[in-house]
Parts: structure tokens; C-alpha cells; sequence
């Protein structure tokens, strides 16, 4: 394995630095989580046009045609800056799973959408633990039409999103991915606000009509987008945890206490330390379930992983940093609040610490980790 980033990996990576760290500052941030869409747009059309939004997107559908090597990149500075922007969601969610098994009429209609900021999709996959999916699919008249009824749960920016891939039991017990347009009549979208303060909603789908992805290898869609959306999630948390122990690590070099800085308190540094091997754990774990995703080799074990690592040291540090930052950390108009809302809210997606910890377990035990 080789962890060291190459020239065209360290370009992407500054690139989307810049495009964040123009949009990062704590008032505006404030002003988005304010208003009732929860949704930078500014720093949405800045991510399109600068091409962050298309990096996994074939040339031929206006992309740069790169891997998803390159656009975790853009996740881990999200990460760092935390503004509200559907990245994840949209690429990881939508856009990746469409490349891999949509049809050709699907990626013409949608990837090119994604690329120049014109769309905005996400995924239903809150099921896990439940026994399966929520919603179940009929075909229409023997034809290639299909139609889904039943709910789904936390859908992360589905207040927003123009469509939804929703995983879908088959009257055959298949369990299928398909693709629903939110603006039908068949859906009825409900909204709250999550801990990061965002938005998701719950969708409730009376015989919408759906297009079915294709699934003709030997890897099950849901599976793989699971797998992915796992490491895309911890992408997002080092980029949260390691901004927060950098933010705290200058916090303590400037905050004075008994006229000493309190970085020289052997209680304060160690608990930093202690963060920052965590953080180091969170990157390794992360690394090497993209790396064996990339190169198609087992990684059901190291995306649970990198997850595990992600839900349990993230909440960790976030807990850490906020003791360090004492009062100060309390103040909701002090920016370090939001790594520790940001943490939470990763932490419970997509399966807990504990419930990717069972799952680790249950491989080992079965001989297949």
C-alpha cells in the first residue's frame, strides 16, 4: 500500500482547500444553517464551476473522468470547513452508483446535471438493522416500467434532492436500486433538522414510478454503495477531526493560564496527543478501505472499519476538544461547537460505532474479515 498522494491527487486537494476555505467563514456559515433550505448555493456553484462536483464524472458527460481516489479529497476538506453543501450525498450517493449501473439514458440525463451543480441527488439507505428495505417495487404490466410504494427514513438533503436511489425489495425477493424523481405526485417528503443542523427528510412513496438499475455483475448495487458511502462518511470525519485537534492545538498555545500557556499543562497536552493518535488511526483505517475498493480487492471489512474508526474516535475527539476548549467550547457563536454537531451526527449514520463493531465481528467470526 501506498499512502503518498500523487502530483494530480495534491492539485485536487488544493483545489477544493481554496474552494472551501473561500466560503468558510463562521458568519456565513451561520447564515446558511439560519435559513430554511440549510444549503450554501454560492459554495454549490463554486464547487461546479471550479469542477469538484464533476471529478468522478466521465469526460464525456462534462466530468473529469477521474476515481474516487481523488474525490475523497474534497470530502476531507469539507470536512475541515463543515459548511452545509450536499457533496457526499450528490457524488457519492448519486452520482457514483449511476456511473457503475445506470443505464446509458440515466447518465446522459443525470451525471451531466451533477457536474455543472444543476442537480442534486442522494440515497434512502437508513435501513440498516431493520431487517431490510422499507419500500418495495412492482413492475407495471410485465413491462420495464416499475412503481414503489412504503417510506424512507433519514434521507440526508431529500428535502432538496431532485432524485433518490432507493434500494427496493423485488416480488421476486430480489433487493433492487432504482432511481426516483422527487417532484411526482407518488412522493411525500417530510423535513426536520438533524444534529449537524441540516436537513434530511423522511419520504413516503404511494406507487411512485422508479427506473431500475442495472445489476448484471457480480457485485449487489446496495452492497457496494454501502460500502462506499462508508468511506466517504469517514472521509468527511478526518477532515472534522483533524481541523478540530488543529483548531485546539492553536487554542492552547494561545490561551494563557497561571502565565504559562496552557499547551504546556502536561493534562491539556496529553489529551491533544491522544486526539491526534486517533485522528492518525482514522486516516490509516480510511486509506486502506478506499485503497482495496479501488483495486477490487475484499473490502467489506475495511469499509466497516474505517466506519468503526470514524464513529468511535470522531465522537472521541469531538468530546476531547470541547473539554479543551473549557467555557469557550459551549459558546454556539464560537466556531468549535460545529466539529463537535458534525461528529454526532456522522457517528449515527449509516450504522453506529457499536453496530459496525458487531458487523467486524460477525466477518471474523464467519472467516470472511
Amino acid at each position: 500500500m501506498d499512502f503518498q498522494l500523487t502530483e494530480g491527487q495534491l492539485t485536487v486537494r488544493e483545489l477544493a482547500q481554496g474552494v472551501f476555505t473561500r466560503h468558510g467563514d463562521p458568519q456565513r456559515l451561520a447564515e446558511i444553517e439560519a435559513g430554511d433550505e440549510r444549503f450554501d448555493r454560492r459554495l454549490w456553484r463554486d464547487l461546479a464551476d471550479s469542477g469538484v462536483l464533476g471529478l468522478v464524472v466521465p469526460a464525456e458527460y462534462d466530468g473529469a473522468g477521474l476515481g474516487l481516489t481523488e474525490f475523497v479529497l474534497a470530502l476531507v476538506e469539507q470536512g475541515r470547513r463543515v459548511p452545509l453543501v450536499p457533496l457526499w450525498e450528490t457524488v457519492v450517493l448519486g452520482a457514483l452508483p449511476l456511473l457503475r449501473y445506470g443505464t446509458e439514458e440515466q447518465r446522459n440525463t443525470w451525471l451531466p446535471r451533477v457536474a455543472q451543480g444543476d442537480a442534486v441527488l442522494t440515497a434512502a439507505l437508513e435501513f440498516l438493522g431493520s431487517g431490510g428495505p422499507e419500500a418495495t417495487a412492482v413492475r407495471v404490466d410485465g413491462s420495464d416500467r416499475w412503481q414503489l410504494s412504503g417510506t424512507c427514513t433519514s434521507v440526508p438533503f431529500g428535502h432538496l434532492a431532485d432524485a433518490v436511489l432507493v434500494p427496493a425489495s423485488t416480488e421476486a425477493g430480489s433487493v433492487e436500486l432504482f432511481l426516483v424523481e422527487t417532484g411526482q405526485p407518488g412522493v411525500v417528503r417530510e423535513t426536520y433538522e438533524r444534529t449537524d443542523r441540516g436537513r434530511s427528510a423522511d419520504l413516503t412513496l404511494t406507487s411512485a414510478h422508479a427506473q431500475r438499475l442495472e445489476s448484471d455483475d457480480d457485485a449487489e448495487p446496495v452492497s457496494w454503495l454501502l460500502q462506499r458511502a462508508w468511506v466517504g462518511l469517514a472521509a468527511l470525519q478526518l477532515g472534522v477531526s483533524q481541523e478540530s485537534v488543529r483548531q485546539t492545538a492553536e487554542y492552547l498555545s494561545q490561551r494563557h493560564q497561571f502565565g504559562a500557556p496552557l499547551a504546556t499543562f502536561q493534562a491539556a497536552a496529553h489529551q491533544a496527543a491522544n486526539c491526534h493518535i486517533d485522528t492518525e488511526a482514522m486516516e490509516v483505517t480510511f486509506w486502506n478501505a478506499l485503497w482495496r475498493q479501488e483495486t477490487d480487492r475484499p473490502a467489506t471489512a475495511a469499509a466497516h472499519a474505517a466506519k468503526w474508526w470514524a464513529a468511535d474516535a470522531g465522537d472521541r475527539v469531538a468530546r476531547t476538544v470541547q473539554h479543551l476548549h473549557g467555557g469557550l467550547g459551549a459558546d454556539v457563536t464560537y466556531p468549535i461547537h460545529r466539529y463537535m454537531l458534525w461528529s454526532s451526527q456522522l457517528a449515527n449514520t449509516l450504522g453506529s460505532a457499536s453496530w459496525h463493531l458487531h458487523q467486524i465481528g460477525t466477518q471474523i467470526a464467519g472467516g470472511t474479515a
